[in-house]
């Protein structure tokens, strides 16, 4: 029975690729100098994190909703950035990107940079001083065990 379906399975021809549904077409899987390969989805990963983070600091339910209403804002004003960040990640994938189109997204990246911090201290801004302090312990932590994983790194290279 299996050997019948075989020659159907065979003469099936596979449907023509829909554009945009190749990695590279997408602006998967290229990355640039510096660019780190992200395992998962960024969503989910940051959202383990913040969930992690109320929890650590105790967060009330206003002082969350400010939190998001803080990050909307800043994605909605941070919006024409992104498109044109996007669209001359696009050219540089077709090969028209020129030397004003560099310069372009290292003034969009920056800007972006700047947001992200407006988001930080807007963020902080909520935080009581308890909460501030507890912020600050966890911080030196992660810095702690990320120095001692570089640590390991290197002597097992060595």
């Amino acid at each position: 029975m299996v050997l019948a379906t075989l020659p159907v399975l065979a003469q099936q021809q596979t449907p023509p690729a829909q554009p945009g549904s190749n990695r590279i077409e997408r602006g998967l899987g290229l990355r640039g100098p510096g660019q780190r390969r992200m395992h998962g989805r960024r969503g989910d990963k940051e959202g383990r994190r913040g969930a992690r983070l109320d929890q650590s600091l105790n967060l009330t339910a206003e002082q969350k909703e400010a939190q998001r209403a803080i990050v909307q804002r800043h994605i909605a004003a941070t919006k024409s950035q992104r498109e044109q960040l996007f669209q001359l990640r696009e050219k540089k994938l077709a090969g028209a990107f020129t030397e004003e189109d560099q310069t372009r997204a290292r003034q969009l990246r920056q800007e972006l940079r700047e947001s992200m911090g407006g988001i930080r201290s807007e963020s902080l801004a909520l935080l009581t001083p308890e909460q501030r302090t507890r912020l600050e312990s966890l911080r030196t932590e992660r810095q702690q065990r990320r120095e001692e994983m570089m640590m390991k790194r290197r002597r097992s290279i060595q």
